[in-house]
């Protein structure tokens, strides 16, 4: 990482902190995705598993579509070691609240 990513990074996206408030130089960088089921995908490809009795035969010789869709851009967050090691963070709060 360069020095100017680095600065984007300087404040844990948690608790709003200095990175190395705790005096450790040691931080994560966590990228999150949101993902649907495509149902009807799923359906089709089960139809032709039962179709063909093999669902290995219908996984080759489908058309090995997507079977989930992006339900958000990716976001990049920022913790700290305190931040990171809590046992209760929620993801989604995160995610809402945007990347450094």
């Amino acid at each position: 990482m360069k020095q100017d990513e680095l600065r984007k990074h300087s404040k844990c996206s948690n608790c709003g902190k200095v990175i190395t408030h705790t005096g450790l130089p040691l931080f994560w960088t966590i990228t999150i995705e949101r993902h649907g089921i495509k149902v009807n995908t799923l359906i089709r490809q089960g139809g032709l598993a039962a179709l063909l009795g093999s669902a290995e035969l219908a996984r080759v010789m489908g058309t090995d579509e997507d079977v989930t869709q992006q339900m958000m851009d990716p976001v990049t967050v920022t913790l700290c070691e305190p931040c990171a090691t809590e046992k209760q963070l929620c993801i989604a709060e995160l995610a809402e609240r945007g990347g450094s």
